[in-house]
């Protein structure tokens, strides 16, 4: 234990450094956990869907909306949303899962909404992740 206390004490840049980053890596792990708390798996979407009837929102464009999307979901792009969320307020009282490609997109529009009250969940992994877990997608 000297031995650890005698090189800290003679290396103090070299101390500072570890404590700097030993601090950023725990906010990092903080802020990595607090958005992992919506963040849901596509089978852990499943259930929110089928037991809390969640309302599934899907934000990619609508093209890619009708090639396949999550049976129920409503089509709003993200750039609607953020421009006007009146669309959503029929839905307040309800769980909404946000869906979009890869799960990136939805985490902006989620920031957003939460901040405003909404109860919201991201499906991890976007669409992809639903198509590659072989849920069911409707094609139009």
């Amino acid at each position: 234990m000297q031995d650890i206390l005698l090189f800290l004490s003679h290396h103090s840049l070299l101390t500072m450094g570890i404590i700097v980053v030993f601090i950023l890596l725990l906010i990092t792990e903080f802020l990595r956990a607090k958005q992992g708390s919506f963040r849901l798996t596509p089978s852990q979407a499943a259930q929110l869907i089928n037991h809390q009837n969640a309302v599934v929102i899907d934000l990619r464009p609508l093209d890619a909306y009708r090639s396949g999307h999550i049976i129920d979901a409503i089509s709003i792009p993200a750039r609607d949303i953020q421009a006007n969320t009146k669309k959503l307020e029929k839905f307040k009282n309800k769980p909404l899962l946000l869906v979009c490609p890869t799960g990136i997109e939805s985490q902006k529009v989620a920031a957003a909404l939460l901040k405003q009250g909404y109860t919201v969940y991201i499906l991890a992994g976007g669409i992809r992740a639903w198509n590659e877990a072989d849920m069911p997608l409707i094609k139009e």
